[in-house]
């Protein structure tokens, strides 16, 4: 099987990589393991939350210039980077995924655990720190909702009140769900969001207006356990409402994942679901071929590559004993020597290990025993020198290296 490019994992990068590839009319075919770090997507997008010092950014073009040498950033270089934004936002925009925020400076989003943090983008439906200011009177209601654990009203509440913004927390119970709450264990987003469709829907909807008509709040936040439907809620609850993360897997982060999925395909990509590249054939400095696990001695052959399967949460990376690995095509990688320079005694430090990854030359073509491999790439976290983590960069550092790859591909 031929194609023009081959893109080697579908989570935020190599999606992005793939639509651009696939909306310039190229053969793409788009190899995916399974589920992607974008299922635990809390609907928010970080370009650069911190500095180096871990000191929140508010400016996030500006602050880019003082990161380190090593960092993706400095090889896309400050005069790209704010279009590659800008395209970025473009890219998720024609996939339907709608988003508010920008690149010259942050928003605040609220986390799971109620922890404000700075973001590049977040969902439109989806409670900010500065939606929730710009009410008309600060005073919302947060609605948990009866046997569900993984959303926590009191710690956002806490959290807003010290914003000024005044919370009342009530508890949904749902006719529809108890069956789910039978067992805590089914008792999850995803499988919530499951259940809330159609009359569900409504129902659930109807029982948030019967638990906040005592009070008189300006809006309501919820767990964002069903697929975008904010005008279904604010019609019959009467309110604002908006959206609050959950932890564990995420429903704004699956939808987010589908609709890039769609956006491909729609675009002509091809999508081998469920496949893991398990071998490669090189011609001295050039990848000609990769294999699959599904088409056992089945080549895929292309012109160009984009190795985008993530660092170790993603299986890009493995950590052995002694040193941090690519495992599948043999690329060079960048990390600390010595195992005992891989962490530091603050738990919540910068970790040296967090900026290991592939190594790249300034064009993002991966090194192999030293040498660039003029057709494969590397976009997003396998990328060496980008601890995503500690800079909250993860996406910003996806999109744009995967944006910057596709167009020098399509040159």
């Amino acid at each position: 099987m031929k194609f023009e490019t081959i893109v080697t994992g579908a989570g935020l990068a190599g999606l992005t990589a793939a639509i651009r590839l696939a909306e310039a009319e190229q053969k793409v075919g788009l190899i995916s393991a399974g589920h992607s770090a974008l299922h635990f997507c809390t609907g928010s997008f970080g370009l650069l939350g911190f500095d180096s010092a871990h000191k929140a950014v508010e400016h996030p073009i500006e602050a880019l210039a003082d990161l380190a040498d090593a960092h993706p950033y400095k090889k896309i270089g400050g005069a790209s980077l704010e279009g590659l934004a800008d395209e970025a936002v473009a890219l998720l925009n024609r996939a339907g995924v709608k988003t508010a925020g920008s690149a010259r400076e942050n928003h605040t989003r609220i986390s799971p655990l109620g922890v404000l943090r700075p973001a590049w983008l977040t969902l439109e439906n989806m409670a900010t720190l500065e939606a929730l200011k710009s009410l008309k009177r600060p005073h919302v209601v947060i609605a948990g909702i009866a046997g569900f654990l993984d959303f926590y009203p009191r710690f956002i509440a806490a959290t807003l009140e010290k914003e000024g913004i005044k919370c009342d927390i009530v508890t949904v119970d749902n006719a529809d769900l108890r069956n789910l709450r039978k067992s805590e264990s089914e008792m999850r987003s995803a499988n919530i969001a499951r259940v809330l469709r159609g009359e569900a829907l409504v129902h659930f909807a109807e029982s948030v207006y019967d638990a906040v008509s005592t009070s008189e709040p300006e809006a309501v936040i919820l767990p964002a356990v069903v697929e975008a439907a904010p005008a279904v809620f604010e019609g019959i609850v009467g309110r604002k409402v908006l959206f609050a993360p959950t932890v564990g897997v995420s429903v704004p982060g699956i939808e987010i994942h589908s609709r890039l999925i769609h956006r491909f395909t729609e675009a002509g990509g091809r999508l081998l679901n469920g496949h893991r590249v398990t071998g490669a054939d090189f011609d001295g400095d050039r990848l000609t071929a990769v294999y699959t696990d599904r088409l056992d001695d089945d080549a895929l052959y292309a012109d160009n590559f984009i190795f985008a399967a993530g660092s170790f949460f993603g299986r890009g990376l493995t950590a052995t004993p002694d040193e941090v690995i690519e495992p599948v095509f043999g690329l060079d990688t960048a990390a600390p020597a010595e195992r005992d320079g891989w962490f530091t005694a603050d738990l919540f430090g910068v970790q040296p290990v967090m900026n290991a990854g592939v190594a790249v030359d300034d064009s993002f073509r991966a090194m192999r025993s030293g040498v660039p491999v003029r057709n494969l790439y590397a976009a997003g976290a396998c990328i060496a020198g980008a601890d995503s983590l500690h800079n909250d960069s993860g996406a910003g550092v996806a999109m744009l290296t995967a944006l910057a790859v596709a167009d020098k591909i399509i040159k």
